[in-house]
């Protein structure tokens, strides 16, 4: 049989993602430089704006050292500033130059800011008529220095800067068509194309849109494209946006976004949230709970070990190779609930109780799980360990349960969509299945892929109080 390391080095010989983060990086900093640049232009709109109000009138003395006055300048450009910011009109594309919604936020807040003066008539510091007069200069001027910036970055991109690269996945006969759509949008540069009938040999494609440093493709006929869902997480977990034309469309679940390329409308199918600002807040998070349950847990780790060697000769712990994210082997940590000779039994134990898809081995009744280690497992008690695993980064709380390395060698391609995130002491499976036997690899794998697709950090949270309820409620642990 082949060995498991010879299966993880053949599979993740060639990580996409890795590669890609140069690109990728380069791309996260356009933007920031874009915001940055946005949000400058904005509030340096706003300040002449109240500036020239000041001086009709006596509202904010913009120019002395009134501290009261500066700090209401401050909070009411932060107010409008962030009320932009909710109508997501610092993102990429079209969003920014929404002049519309610009002008309706901008008299919302200032709408916002009367009914605050008219609760508060004694306010020497705001006028209605400066504030009426401020409302039509912050309207006029932002959306003329947003008018600026667009023309300005219309004609470097006419000279060819600031273009992203973008790489065609499409049928033969599509592809002039689909180079014309690229060109009539002067936001990308043709980098690359491959014939959509071609593209069984997924590593290859994949290695080649690498190579021609993109960080988009559009995907011209998605329906073309066998094993989409594998395809389509590989491009994502490699920073990728993924831009799909409406035709027959189908995808596992994805909050999509309509892009225009030229006039044509696409699906735009961004990158995991988990690569960038998410991931941190997701290991922040993994982090700091991790730290506090562990020192809280003192107590219970230290009663737990005396258990353990009272009960049983051996270690009080176990420890075992697993495979974590793109398939980096790590230790994972559990207290010990079997017999030291479990590993040189189980093939007895396996063989007596396979399961149809021969992988994910479990069993009830295992001969070889000790008197407390029943206990431990009851209640899930064995994992406690694993929040050292979480803290060294190995794993997280929330994510796809790491398999023993033997079922890792049973796993179709398509299984190894789970390892493009960290492992999780828990996860949805963990928390959704409807009764212990169901152990079938093609279910586990399809409820890790719902929960990569929807993540967010209420999702963690919910699934780690469901995972008390499970616990407590003595189910799925055996």
């Amino acid at each position: 049989m082949t060995s498991t390391s010879s299966v993880l080095s053949d599979r993740y010989a060639r990580d996409l993602r890795a590669p890609l983060f140069s690109q990728l990086g380069k791309r996260i900093g356009q933007r920031w430089r874009r915001l940055i640049t946005l949000l400058l232009f904005d509030i340096f709109a706003l300040l002449i704006s109240w500036q020239v109000t000041a001086s009709f009138g006596e509202p904010f003395y913009l120019l002395n050292d009134n501290k009261d006055s500066l700090l209401a300048i401050a909070t009411i450009i932060a107010f409008q500033v962030s009320l932009l910011a909710s109508q997501e009109l610092y993102q990429a594309g079209d969003k920014r130059r929404d002049y519309i919604n610009i002008a309706k936020t901008l008299t919302i807040a200032h709408l916002l800011l009367l009914s605050v003066v008219f609760f508060f008539q004694d306010s020497r510091n705001i006028l209605h008529q400066s504030l009426i007069l401020s409302g039509v200069l912050s309207v006029t001027l932002v959306c003329s220095f947003r008018y600026s910036i667009d023309i300005a970055i219309d004609n470097l991109r006419e000279q060819g800067f600031l273009r992203y690269p973008i790489y065609l996945i499409s049928k033969l006969e599509d592809k002039n068509s689909a180079i014309k759509l690229l060109d009539s949008d002067r936001r990308y540069d043709f980098a690359g194309w491959v014939d959509i009938t071609t593209i069984n040999e997924r590593d290859s494609v994949l290695q080649d849109i690498y190579r021609s440093k993109v960080s988009d493709v559009l995907i011209y006929s998605w329906e073309g494209i066998t094993s989409q869902p594998l395809f389509y997480i590989k491009l994502k977990n490699a920073g990728v946006n993924i831009h799909v034309l409406p035709t027959a469309l189908q995808v596992v679940e994805q909050k999509i976004k309509l892009r225009f390329l030229g006039s044509i409308p696409t699906f735009e199918l961004s990158s995991y949230l988990t690569i960038g600002g998410d991931f941190l807040i997701k290991r922040c998070f993994d982090f700091i709970f991790a730290i506090a349950l562990i020192l809280l847990l003192i107590p219970a780790y230290l009663l737990i070990a005396l258990l353990i060697a009272i009960d049983s000769s051996g270690s009080i712990f176990y420890k075992q190779n697993r495979m974590g994210l793109h398939g980096k082997t790590f230790q994972i940590w559990k207290f010990r609930t079997m017999k030291t000779d479990a590993d040189r039994s189980q093939k007895s134990v396996e063989f007596s109780h396979q399961w149809k898809d021969g992988a994910l081995f479990q069993t009830k009744n295992d001969p070889r799980i000790t008197r407390i280690g029943k206990f431990l497992r009851r209640y899930s008690l064995d994992e406690l360990p694993q929040l050292f695993n979480v803290v060294r980064g190995e794993m997280s709380l929330v994510g796809p349960r790491p398999v023993p390395n033997s079922d890792v060698e049973k796993f179709a391609d398509r299984h190894f969509i789970r390892y493009q995130v960290l492992p999780g002491m828990t996860g949805l499976w963990q928390v959704s299945r409807s009764n212990t036997d169901d152990y079938e690899i093609d279910k586990v794998v399809n409820l890790d892929v719902k929960y990569m697709e929807n993540w967010s950090l209420g999702l963690d949270i919910q699934i780690l109080l469901k995972t008390i309820a499970v616990v407590l409620g003595r189910k799925g642990a055996y």
